[in-house]
């Protein structure tokens, strides 16, 4: 195993880390209500300041990013997580509980843009595919998410609070990791990059890679809507064709949908960068489109998760197009702190707006909604189709692949 891909491999485990030690909470619901004598408002809003902070706090990461080093960004951030889980383990009333959860909110939200930074760096010191790097971190991250309440379930018998004190020290263990595995110093300018450099009087008089920035996130962020209606509508389905419980249908589900999602980022980053960006977003949408069309035919398990897994394929898909597009974009190479942050910025807003859309639009249509956000995805792909044509000479300039790049994974 070479320096880079002993580098790459402890970012993923800081991926891994980050988002398992956040889906451990998911399982403890009733235990921190009980514990501060929450109620359902508070538990509402203890997610959704969590949701809100790292939103928020992404963009001031971006900024940090490119003003100070990666590393040291994402060892702060995990630091700042650090104590936001501590508080939230010795929570006793509903206000410290909130604080705990915002503040931990901060810390995750100004990582997320230092760890894709760390993540092209790495990409630019060590010759590493952008694709196969991008796929193994999406994978990483899709693991994180599965194995957070598999840990809650193995270690109950800890508790709460100790359970949380562990996970305080495992982050702020990957936050003295990530100043090993992000390079510190800037990377060195590829032959590319210098045989095309355009000399400063000659270059066009403003490059405007936020546009391009805001398109990826804006894509991103439909992805991310389409994707969190559904978290909350597909147990409402599964559940009006159950005659008892739909838990197990559900866990089915969605254990399928995400082990689909992250099997699928890692195959699709080993021949991504063979493929165009618009290719890539297209396929992704065609077969979101295929799965929620289908998952409306019947709310049976086995065919939901079918469909499912169909639609997680090209969520996986569109995952890797927005961020590979980010990372390859030339123009915005001085930036990628802050292009990051925004990007996150926009994508999370979609985390926010699709549960809610989500079941407003269940509630009136039924089972008719998966048509309806099929629809959406249908007609962004025929848009997409039309403009790919005639808008070759506008799409962005991004970094070529090398032709031996360093495999990781």
């Amino acid at each position: 195993m070479g320096p880079g891909q002993r580098r790459a491999a402890l970012l993923l485990i800081a991926v891994i880390s980050v988002n398992a030690s956040y889906t451990v909470l998911i399982p403890f619901v009733p235990d921190l209500e009980e514990r501060v004598g929450a109620n359902a408002a508070v538990i509402a809003l203890m997610f959704a300041l969590f949701a809100a902070t790292k939103t928020l706090a992404q963009p001031v990461g971006g900024w940090w990013v490119d003003r100070w080093r990666a590393n040291g960004v994402a060892c702060i951030s995990l630091l700042i997580a650090t104590a936001g889980i501590v508080l939230t383990a010795y929570a006793g009333d509903s206000a410290t509980l909130l604080a705990g959860r915002a503040l931990w909110g901060v810390g995750e939200g100004l990582v997320s843009p230092a760890l894709y930074a760390g993540m092209a760096a790495l990409c630019k010191h060590y010759d590493i595919s952008t694709s196969r790097m991008m796929g193994n971190f999406g994978s990483a991250a899709v693991a994180g998410f599965l194995l957070g309440p598999l840990i809650a379930g193995v270690a109950t018998p800890l508790g709460l609070e100790a359970l949380f004190l562990i996970g305080a020290a495992v982050t702020a263990a990957t936050a003295f990791g990530l100043l090993t595995a992000i390079p510190a110093g800037a990377a060195p300018p590829s032959e590319e990059d210098t045989a095309t450099a355009v000399p400063v009087a000659d270059a066009p008089p403003a490059t405007r890679w936020w546009i391009w920035v805001l398109v990826l996130g804006g894509l991103d962020m439909f992805t991310a809507f389409i994707y969190s209606a559904l978290e909350p509508v597909l147990p409402l389905y599964l559940s009006s064709a159950q005659d008892s419980s739909a838990r197990s249908a559900i866990s089915v589900v969605f254990v399928a949908g995400l082990a689909a999602s992250g099997l699928g980022m890692w195959l699709l980053g080993r021949f991504a960068e063979r493929l165009r960006l618009v290719t890539m977003i297209q396929i992704g949408l065609g077969f979101m489109t295929a799965g929620l069309a289908g998952t409306a035919i019947s709310a049976g398990a086995l065919p939901v998760a079918a469909w499912f897994v169909v639609f997680m394929i090209g969520y996986a898909a569109l995952f890797l197009s927005a961020r590979r597009g980010i990372v390859e974009l030339k123009s915005a190479s001085a930036n990628q702190g802050k292009a990051f942050g925004l990007f996150g910025f926009i994508s999370d807003v979609g985390n926010i707006i699709g549960p809610i859309v989500g079941v407003v639009l269940y509630e009136i249509t039924g089972r008719f909604s998966f048509v309806v956000l099929g629809a959406l995805s249908g007609l962004l792909l025929a848009a997409l189709v039309l403009a790919a044509g005639r808008a070759k000479g506008l799409l962005p300039s991004t970094r070529a692949e090398s032709h031996a790049p360093e495999p990781v994974g």
